[in-house]
């Protein structure tokens, strides 16, 4: 065990050495994609301002109870008591459901995936496709054809391990359950994708393969938010970070501005940091 160290083990679990966890991917940041405006939602989430660009891989982070969650959550249409102004590329869009976030090319990757993440009792195809399903429906007939091609086609774009896709999600781990859905989400075509606590509950592996995906997701031009509270995870992969402390939005960080001590003392109100949205 003296001979041990947590990056021996990580770098000897996964293959790569511990520097390579985190492959930041090159993308060219283009226009903005998302703009939130003075919004606010429960939990006594207010004065909210920031915006997404295309290529741009955008974190949030902040103690437990500072709203993070909340705030997504709200964007992607689940809070009824929200009001504000969101704007997707440039057009002001109303988000009153779940159904209008993914109409106008938002998507939810939630921290709670056993709880409404998937439907543990049904497939993986099935969880692939729910959100997609009118696009091999018709006349209320689905296409299991094209249902099935679609969905062979993301676990290997993925690299999805699963025995069969007609088998049960629950008996898969929990690495590939999340990049279930994350197919799920793709299939959608978003423009903007909101990942909260992707890598929670998953091993270092896992973990690596997910990254990898983020950033091919961000060079492809799409914008992403990620709500983690893990700040290695954060300096890793992100171009930005913003700092949430008690339902606002208390400091902002470009990459080459991230530290720890001042990324935590904004998280605990102690200093305002960085330029703030």
């Amino acid at each position: 065990m003296s001979e041990i160290t947590k990056d021996n083990l990580v770098s000897m679990m996964v293959g790569r050495e511990m520097a390579d966890m985190f492959p930041k991917t090159h993308a060219e940041i283009g226009d903005v994609v998302l703009e939130v405006k003075d919004f606010g939602c429960s939990g006594d989430i207010r004065d909210i301002n920031f915006s997404l660009r295309r290529g741009e891989i955008l974190g949030f982070c902040g103690l437990v109870g500072a709203g993070r969650t909340e705030l997504v959550q709200a964007i992607f249409g689940l809070d009824k008591n929200s009001y504000g102004q969101v704007f997707v590329d440039g057009k002001k869009v109303e988000i009153k459901s779940s159904k209008d976030a993914i109409a106008n090319r938002i998507s939810l990757l939630t921290e709670d995936r056993r709880g409404n993440g998937i439907i543990p009792e049904l497939s993986v195809k099935v969880n692939m496709t729910v959100t997609s399903i009118k696009e091999y429906s018709k006349y209320g007939f689905i296409d299991f054809k094209k249902e099935t091609e679609v969905c062979n086609q993301m676990v290997d774009t993925l690299s999805i391990k699963c025995p069969s896709n007609d088998g049960v999600i629950s008996l898969l781990s929990g690495g590939n359950q999340q990049k279930v859905i994350l197919g799920k989400w793709l299939l959608t075509s978003p423009e903007v994708l909101i990942l909260d606590e992707p890598t929670r509950g998953i091993d270092v592996g896992a973990k690596a393969e997910i990254y990898k995906l983020i950033g091919q997701m961000a060079k492809e031009g799409k914008g992403i938010i990620i709500v983690s509270s893990e700040l290695p995870e954060l300096f890793g992969v992100c171009d930005r970070i913003l700092v949430m402390h008690q339902g606002r939005i208390a400091a902002e960080y470009a990459r080459d501005e991230f530290d720890e001590n001042k990324v935590m003392q904004s998280a605990f109100g102690m200093v305002e940091g960085g330029k703030v949205s």
